[in-house]
């Protein structure tokens, strides 16, 4: 590498086929879970890669253990995304991503 932090994306292969054409070279087109759930466990312990962007609906089916390493990293930053399929609902998971990254709760009302 050239000591730049590299973007992955894994994602249905309609998805990765967009980041593909919008210039990111490592796009992994995997439909299976347990592929997806190997590639992003390899990815995460790359220290080349800076962001994996992930569809939401694999993240979301992950086993427990590997979603628990997911909130735990802060490098690479994994960034979920709607598929093919459309988003899935968000409000929880969009709410926690905001608390583990600026620390503010928003989901206490007053």
């Amino acid at each position: 590498m050239d000591g730049k932090e590299s973007i992955a994306v894994i994602a249905d292969s309609a998805t990765a086929t967009g980041f593909r054409l919008a210039g990111i070279e490592r796009t992994f087109a995997l439909s299976k879970q347990e592929e997806a759930e190997g590639k992003l466990s390899e990815l995460l312990s790359d220290s080349s890669y800076g962001i994996i962007i992930v569809a939401e609906r694999l993240l979301e089916n992950c086993d427990w253990r590997l979603k628990k390493r997911v909130e735990a990293t802060a490098k690479p930053i994994v960034v979920p995304i709607p598929d093919a399929q459309g988003p899935i609902e968000q409000e929880e998971s969009l709410a926690m991503l905001i608390k583990r990254a600026l620390g503010l709760d928003l989901s206490k009302k007053k």
